[in-house]
């Protein structure tokens, strides 16, 4: 159905989508179907992208706002989407989803708590096609343009301006940046932006985070005496590949004494690149004749440091193992 055209303005019941596709519809696909799946994929994937997205925006926002102690299904929204898409499809409709706007005023002025608010809106739209289009297209365009400004001014969340300059800076760079590409290309291009955006940032803040804090502990060597005050490296925040420099940085390998601790308590070890700093930094203790006794390691870490060097951990490089050691996997390959 054409729901723009002049023949949808002029009312009646042919305005109706028919059930079917025109025949025209197969006539790309027999020609050339691989170019014309090319053409028509990265739209179909877009527009699905972008629905789904939308339509779960709107009901996590409804669901904030409408207080009924129930959770909306996004599975259930997801697939009902899917078919209505799909059934309009097949009747030569226009695909579509859940409108942030339609729903927020639905919500507010009581409808959104029911389900028969979307069902009544679809009944009243396609009664106002059928029998009053001719006169719903003397409406003058921009007085519709007008409306819409009004839908935007009333959903806005203007008191949201009031945390520029109180979120962190990174945070409103990742805000302007969504809006600006979501009004340059589509919302799913803004939301991989920003979701990468958003990723590298975090990845970056966790790197500032680790730090290490200085004290003495008691040390029982595997062979030797007890040595009661023993240098020890208490490490705090995520060791992982954004870390892993900052981590080497921590260490004074050639002024510390023959035996260090490094405490991994206030720590977890989350990949490969942080096991391997790890290994690197015993090298430089072994290289200058000092052993390192690393505490508080999961036993999925000390089997992965253990495979990294091929024999087995060398002599300088000792694991302590405890009933109190953390349970944790170690995102790696291996």
């Amino acid at each position: 159905a054409d729901a723009a055209g002049a023949e949808t303005f002029r009312g009646g019941l042919s305005t109706l989508p028919k059930i079917g596709l025109p025949a025209s519809f197969w006539t790309p696909f027999q020609n050339a179907p691989l170019e014309t799946l090319r053409i028509i994929l990265p739209y179909a994937v877009t527009m699905a992208a972008v629905g789904s997205i939308e339509s779960l925006l709107t009901l996590q926002l409804l669901d904030g706002i409408v207080d009924d102690g129930k959770r909306g299904s996004t599975k259930k929204e997801v697939i009902g989407q899917g078919i209505g898409n799909l059934a309009s499809g097949l009747t030569g409709g226009i695909g579509g989803c859940a409108l942030i706007g339609q729903s927020l005023i639905s919500a507010q002025s009581g409808g959104g708590v029911s389900k028969l608010s979307g069902m009544a809106m679809s009944i009243f739209l396609a009664l106002g096609i059928v029998a009053f289009a001719p006169l719903l297209g003397q409406i003058p365009v921009v007085s519709l343009a007008g409306v819409m400004l009004l839908v935007c001014q009333s959903t806005f969340s203007w008191g949201s301006l009031r945390l520029i300059g109180k979120i962190p800076n990174l945070d409103a760079i990742i805000i302007a940046l969504v809006t600006y590409v979501t009004i340059k290309d589509d919302l799913a291009k803004a939301v991989l932006i920003g979701t990468i955006t958003s990723a590298l940032g975090f990845a970056w803040k966790q790197s500032t985070k680790i730090s290490t804090t200085l004290s003495q502990t008691k040390l029982n060597p595997p062979s030797g005496p007890t040595l009661p005050n023993v240098k020890t490296y208490n490490i705090n925040g995520p060791l992982f590949f954004g870390s892993t420099q900052s981590f080497s940085q921590l260490f004074r390998v050639k002024e510390d004494p023959d035996d260090v601790v490094i405490d991994f308590t206030q720590s977890r070890v989350y990949d490969h690149s942080a096991l391997e700093a790890i290994n690197t930094l015993a090298d430089r203790y072994g290289s200058l004749g000092k052993r390192v006794y690393l505490r508080r390691l999961s036993s999925e870490c000390a089997k992965l440091l253990a495979k990294i060097h091929k024999g087995g951990l060398p002599p300088y490089e000792v694991i302590e193992v405890s009933p109190s050691d953390p349970v944790y996997d170690v995102a790696d390959d291996e």
